[in-house]
């Protein structure tokens, strides 16, 4: 469960209604995610089975009832985490659209989900804190600039497995790994503008399933 900060005398997002709505939206990624591990590894799915029970509008469209006397949830941190999570859903149902046109077309299917490109990471943007504390951006942009280069390599590695040509073993490049990305450490800054550290976890959390998911393609296709 994601974790928020709680508000105290002030306006907040009632803790019920968003503890429901992402547990819901945590099932259905997980349905996704498994139905993409099975996809790729040769699995043609009904149909219904590609139709998203959780959309991305719905998500950044969905609305909580505010509260102020009672704790409740930092209105921007759970704004903020919605839209990763839209976005994600967004990636997810571009992937089930693609291999439901396969199906009807007669093809194959898709093969491998892409999800999200190194350009993308290099270039994913976070708050800047005033006064409060937050995480380097030298260190947080060099970190993201070395994921987004394994990235592209693994994507690349894919497309080359996808082709039918056959991969030395020995060859798979020195890549981060999911554990790698869980286990980064920043150093933080008060005086100066730092990234909002919630929001830098956040995308690493991300990044963390993504290789994992990667990476075991690339193990599935090398065997």
């Amino acid at each position: 469960m994601k974790a928020f900060s709680a508000t105290r005398l002030r306006t907040g997002y009632t803790m019920v209604g968003v503890d429901a709505f992402l547990d819901r939206a945590a099932a259905e990624l997980h349905r996704l995610h498994t139905l993409v591990r099975s996809v790729e590894s040769g699995y043609r799915p009904d149909p219904s089975e590609l139709v998203l029970r959780v959309t991305p509008t719905e998500i950044s469209s969905t609305t909580f009832n505010p509260t102020r006397f009672l704790s409740g949830y930092c209105e921007q941190e759970v704004d903020d985490f919605l839209g990763v999570v839209a976005r994600e859903f967004a990636n997810l149902q571009k992937f089930m659209s693609a291999v439901a046109g396969a199906g009807r077309t007669g093809g194959r299917g898709l093969s491998y989900h892409a999800g999200i490109t190194g350009p993308e990471v290099a270039g994913k943007l976070f708050t800047r804190t005033q006064l409060g504390v937050g995480y380097k951006v030298d260190q947080v942009n060099d970190f993201l600039d070395r994921v987004a280069q394994d990235l592209a390599v693994m994507h690349a590695l894919v497309k080359s497995a996808g082709d039918g040509r056959q991969r030395d073993p020995g060859s798979f490049p020195a890549c981060l790994a999911p554990a790698d990305i869980s286990a980064v450490k920043f150093d933080t800054t008060r005086f100066y503008g730092g990234y909002r550290e919630y929001e830098v976890d956040d995308f690493l959390d991300f990044l963390e399933r993504e290789f994992a998911r990667v990476q075991d393609y690339l193990v599935v296709r090398s065997d």
